[in-house]
């Protein structure tokens, strides 16, 4: 460590050389050694001002960008936004091992004695031929072994307060599920989309906003359902939605310009014929 003075202000400097990691183990001790230092008395003022809170905050929008880039195929998105959650993670660890709540390895021990406890049809002489078994093995193990039983007072004790609405709505339906509260199949579920979406078109016409509200609210938990129901994320479907109309109306930006094609209502069939012109150019 080495002084640096600005004006009356005197800095202390952290001398650190990276070592580049040769195996799993150096990489994470690298990792964790350099938190620490930015953490430290003589490190970097904004990492140290961070808790719990803030860097979770900051661990969802980076695997949100990871997940970016596995939607996209980009491996090279993919490395550098894994090494961007691992950051964070290892962040909190730090946090928490400064406050005396738990040690990293702690964390670690128990995350591996739960990982093997809960694979006894991996790990031991049970049987798990699909993933179904497999889940279900691993539900068993946790309530009958670990002791980790619902309140029956609150069905829904274990779906976070914080998540979004979208990913409530699916982890309420995946409880209702559990026990057998769900459709037979997949026809039964769109026929409830349209039902819903009925219910809007009602609602409209009575011109009651709060009422169409509560409609949209009805048919995008419906909508979720479908999801669900078919073995989709609707987090990751919306997301790559999303994705998806940025990217076409990007195209629709540039050729408009291109085409000297003003962006107004006034115009709005030359944009849908260029819209269709890039769905089009994309499905060849």
């Amino acid at each position: 460590m080495k002084k640096s003075m600005i004006g009356d202000i005197i800095f202390f400097m952290i001398k650190y050389e990276l070592k580049k990691a040769g195996s799993l183990c150096e990489g994470i001790m690298n990792l964790y050694e350099i938190i620490g230092l930015l953490r430290s008395p003589e490190g970097c003022p904004w990492d140290r001002s961070q808790n719990n809170k803030t860097v979770t905050e900051a661990l969802i929008d980076e695997a949100y960008e990871y997940m970016d880039g596995a939607v996209k195929a980009d491996v090279a998105s993919m490395r550098e936004e894994i090494g961007d959650v691992m950051i964070n993670v290892f962040m909190n660890l730090r946090i928490n091992e400064e406050h005396g709540d738990f040690s990293p390895v702690e964390a670690l021990n128990e995350v591996c004695e739960k990982l093997v406890r809960r694979h006894p049809h991996v790990f031991g002489d049970m049987v798990g031929r699909n993933k179904e078994e497999a889940l279900g093995i691993w539900n068993s193990v946790k309530e009958n072994v670990e002791g980790h039983v619902s309140d029956s007072r609150d069905f829904f004790e274990h779906i976070p307060s914080v998540l979004p609405p979208l990913e409530t709505s699916y982890e309420i339906q995946k409880k209702l599920r559990k026990v057998g509260f769900d459709w037979e199949d997949a026809g039964g579920v769109i026929d409830k989309v349209r039902e819903e979406l009925s219910e809007v078109e009602e609602a409209m016409m009575e011109n009651d906003m709060d009422h169409v509200e509560e409609e949209i609210g009805d048919l995008l938990f419906s909508v979720v359902n479908l999801a669900r129901f078919l073995k989709v994320r609707p987090n990751t479907a919306l997301f790559r939605c999303n994705e998806k109309v940025k990217r076409r109306f990007q195209k629709l930006f540039d050729l408009a310009s291109e085409r000297g094609i003003p962006l107004d209502r006034e115009h709005f069939r030359e944009m849908d014929g260029l819209w269709e012109e890039i769905k089009n150019t994309e499905l060849v």
